[in-house]
């Protein structure tokens, strides 16, 4: 029984208190006990990056691809590389889809991209397509934004691997690396978008130019 005013398990992974938690596993609690939202002690750990403390859970029998009521394992709710790498190395699912059908990385794009460019190096997957031009449509290359979105996924995934390996190698924190190297790779996506986009509008211009200039003749 948890004495009044003390943390419960789900708290006490979530400040990283490790001493606490080992306390409370003693007693008979489990890395894996789901609290009113079916969140555990793995998923806060995660969170918070307590990367002792995930050690210590995973020892214990934690299970690091437990879902929560919505189908997110710890992976989900990961805010570094540092995290989402112990957890990968550890054998997290980086491709486990949740019940909507999104995969961590579709999780955390918006509010955590350098961790989200991580995963996909991890699994191979494409990066997010680029945002297509307002009007953009009739016209497009499909296959020049095809080839675009090959070519941008696998020079992602080349450099977000080889700044790991060198934050590894050096014992830095490579999240500023990676977050420059997605944001660089988002402009490049909407400068090529919009690219695309003038390319599209401008062409049935061009071709009713020389239509005219053919019937002048």
């Amino acid at each position: 029984m948890v004495a009044p005013g003390a943390k419960n398990l789900w708290v006490a992974a979530s400040d990283g208190d490790l001493e606490r938690v080992q306390a409370l596993i003693a007693a008979g609690a489990s890395p894996n006990d789901k609290d009113q939202h079916s969140y555990t002690p793995m998923h806060a750990a995660a969170s918070y990056a307590h990367l002792d403390l995930l050690e210590f859970l995973v020892g214990a029998g934690g299970n690091v691809n437990l879902p929560d009521d919505d189908g997110d394992t710890p992976l989900f709710t990961c805010e570094s590389v540092e995290a989402a790498q112990w957890l990968v190395e550890h054998g997290a699912d980086a491709a486990h889809k949740n019940g909507e059908g999104l995969t961590a990385a579709d999780s955390l794009d918006e509010d955590h991209p350098t961790v989200a460019a991580y995963l996909r190096s991890v699994n191979g997957a494409p990066a997010p397509a680029a945002p297509a031009a307002e009007g953009e449509g009739e016209g497009v290359n499909q296959l020049a934004v095809d080839e675009f979105a090959a070519r941008q996924t696998a020079d992602l995934m080349a450099q977000s691997q080889s700044i790991i390996a060198e934050a590894q190698r050096t014992g830095t924190n490579p999240d500023d690396l990676l977050r420059d190297l997605v944001q660089r790779a988002v402009r490049e996506g909407f400068s090529f978008g919009g690219d695309i986009g003038d390319m599209a509008g401008s062409g049935p211009d061009v071709d009713e130019e020389a239509h005219k200039r053919a019937r002048g003749e």
